[in-house]
């Protein structure tokens, strides 16, 4: 069995032709600067979400066509010494709503099969994230056909998520909801809050990034056990509610920009000890918190069984006192951003970057860090205790 660290949601700023594709993603987050942050992130397995844009396809071609993408037995491609799997980010319509929803595939042959089927549902093939003309039960079977894997995105956010903003339970979606494959969590969420909604269970929940900028690869993870690196592998660590993961590590819920409801109007964030949309200073309608939502639709007290812990994870970047310059003197001199968080010696990387970058470092190893709560589309923040 091999030990795999894996951020498969990630998106594509620019072509190598310099064409956008996601339009809300840093123009610096292309397919090589994608990998090598990765490499310096020290994951070993990236999922790119915009992989069925027509430029991006392209230049998958052409890297396949060069050599520089090697592919994988049993599924999946390899380009240098991190692995890559091919997937589409989609909108999709229920009843006035609209939810995310991703699609990963084993080979470039089937993610063409695949985007060629939904080409007559799409606006404009080249760009990310659109919304399909198409009833979301042709979708799944667009993917399955295609021999794809299907998840939710952030699926618990307002924006675009499934449970976030649409429903309930998959079934009001979808007439198969069994088909789906995975849950995302997403950066306001938990595996915890995610269990108190019983419709859940039954599928793997997984850490991802939701990359749109070189920064934030990495910033959520899954960390799986599989006996190969492919997608065939990967798939089978899915079932069961995910078998194949070995640990979630995300951030702590209260730094993601939705965790409690916030009003537009008065910047005022929810603290109750209730789910709250209605501002109480104000009484205008508040932008829905993940926290809030959940609590309004949870269900369950009980978590499923054997279900991979949730360790909360907090990117170098936002510690208190890791400002770019620390950030590079630390993977410069001491290794990967998961050597330095977790395993790297206080000695080694004081040497680095001094005595208030190593507190940080060692209070998140100690989980001794104070978080103050994000909401309305603002971050939370860090802080020493």
């Amino acid at each position: 069995m091999v030990r795999i660290y894996a951020d498969l949601h990630i998106h594509v700023g620019r072509t190598s032709r310099a064409a956008p594709v996601k339009i809300t993603a840093s123009p610096r987050l292309n397919l090589e600067s994608i990998v090598k942050t990765a490499e310096q992130k020290g994951l070993q397995l990236v999922g790119l979400v915009d992989a069925a844009c027509s430029g991006v396809l392209q230049d998958l071609k052409e890297l396949v066509e060069n050599g520089t993408l090697q592919p994988l037995e049993g599924g999946g491609c390899r380009w240098g010494q991190t692995a890559l799997f091919f997937g589409s980010e989609v909108e999709l319509a229920h009843r006035g709503e609209a939810a995310h929803f991703l699609a990963f595939f084993p080979s470039l042959q089937a993610l063409k099969d695949y985007a060629g089927a939904v080409a007559p549902a799409l606006t404009n093939p080249a760009l990310s994230t659109q919304r399909l003309k198409m009833p979301p039960d042709e979708w799944l079977a667009a993917v399955l056909s295609a021999g794809g894997a299907a998840l939710a995105a952030h699926a618990f956010t307002p924006h675009k998520g499934v449970y976030g903003s649409c429903v309930r339970e998959l079934g009001e979606m979808f007439a198969q909801p069994e088909q789906i494959s995975g849950l995302e969590l997403g950066l306001s969420a938990d595996s915890t809050m995610a269990a108190s909604i019983s419709d859940t269970h039954r599928y793997a929940y997984l850490a991802n990034s939701d990359a749109h900028s070189p920064g934030s690869i990495g910033r959520e993870f899954t960390v799986y056990e599989l006996p190969e690196l492919s997608f065939a592998a990967w798939r089978k660590a899915l079932a069961c509610g995910g078998e194949g993961i070995v640990a979630l590590c995300g951030l702590d819920p209260r730094l993601g920009k939705y965790h409690r409801s916030c009003c537009p109007r008065c910047n005022l964030l929810a603290t109750e000890e209730e789910a709250i949309f209605q501002c109480p200073n104000c009484g205008g309608d508040m932008v829905a918190g993940v926290w809030d939502r959940v609590r309004a639709i949870a269900d369950c007290r009980e978590e499923p069984k054997r279900r991979a812990p949730y360790k909360v994870h907090i990117p170098l970047a936002m510690l208190p006192g890791v400002g770019p310059a620390a950030c590079q003197k630390l993977l410069g001199e001491v290794g990967t951003e998961l050597e330095v968080l977790y395993r790297a010696s206080p000695e080694k990387i004081r040497r680095a970057a001094g005595e208030k970058v190593t507190r940080s470092i060692l209070a998140l190893r100690s989980g001794s860090l104070t978080v103050q709560p994000g909401g309305g589309g603002r971050y939370g923040r860090v802080v020493l205790p």
